[in-house]
């Protein structure tokens, strides 16, 4: 919504959304730029987590001083000096900080935050349509910045509200790096699908017809949805969602 990223789900969201099951309780283990929750229905709980710090900050800062981030942000000017230095150097204060993420995001090409492009439409001006969108969708939302395997350690859910709880789970793709810190390996997907398997909560993950996924698809019993093929400038790729559940069965998130 106010941050544009490599691998951002908002254009595809709705047609992933339709296979949801309705939940009132909601975890997204990958938030990035929020993507897929921005564009479906709030649900009444929500416990939002990504691994990178930048992530987490920006929507700390949006959440708790939204007013001095559009304030710094609205003062920033654009040019390459100001790019290159914060490609290359941290800022020490949230919003500052906050501030840098954005411009690195939304300002490069392809939000690969390397290069800084130039256009008719005004990046700027998309992050003011949206900013107070953004904020009421996270307030009242739990936010962690912590590895999704400490993420399932700490998930404490009565036993008798599992069955309205839901976990969307949008991960590094395997076989891609993006603009992610790291890049997921086999061993994080072989870890991700256990965790997911333990928690006995409905969820759902986004991912590549990647073989390794396919093949611990198959052999856990899990549904394969195809969600259509998506391309870039190197490769096409087919786009999926694996689920724990039969979407045939269930009554449909259709809000």
């Amino acid at each position: 919504m106010i941050l544009r990223r490599l691998g951002n789900k908002s254009k595809i969201a709705s047609e992933i959304h339709k296979h949801f099951p309705k939940h009132t309780i909601y975890l997204e283990t990958f938030f990035g730029a929020g993507g897929m929750y921005f564009n479906k229905p709030k649900a009444k709980y929500n416990f939002l987590n990504d691994l990178d710090s930048d992530v987490f900050n920006l929507f700390q800062v949006i959440s708790q001083r939204k007013d001095d981030f559009v304030s710094l942000f609205e003062l920033m000017p654009i040019h390459n000096d100001l790019f290159d230095y914060w490609m290359n150097n941290q800022e020490e204060d949230e919003i500052r900080r906050a501030v840098r993420f954005v411009m690195l995001s939304n300002f490069s090409l392809y939000g690969k935050m390397d290069t800084l492009r130039l256009g008719c439409v005004s990046p700027k001006e998309q992050v003011f349509k949206n900013i107070d969108k953004t904020f009421e969708y996270i307030k009242g939302g739990q936010f962690t910045n912590c590895d999704f395997r400490k993420m399932f350690k700490s998930i404490s859910i009565d036993p008798n509200d599992k069955k309205n709880a839901f976990i969307y789970n949008d991960p590094p793709y395997l076989g891609t790096t993006d603009n992610y810190s790291s890049s997921f390996t086999e061993e994080d997907s072989f870890d991700l699908f256990n965790c997911l398997e333990n928690t006995g909560i409905k969820w759902a993950m986004s991912e590549f017809n990647h073989p390794f996924i396919i093949n611990q698809a198959q052999s856990r019993g899990l549904n394969i949805i195809e969600i259509g093929e998506r391309q870039n400038l190197k490769n096409r790729r087919i786009e999926i969602l694996v689920t724990n559940y039969q979407v045939n069965q269930l009554q449909l998130f259709t809000a």
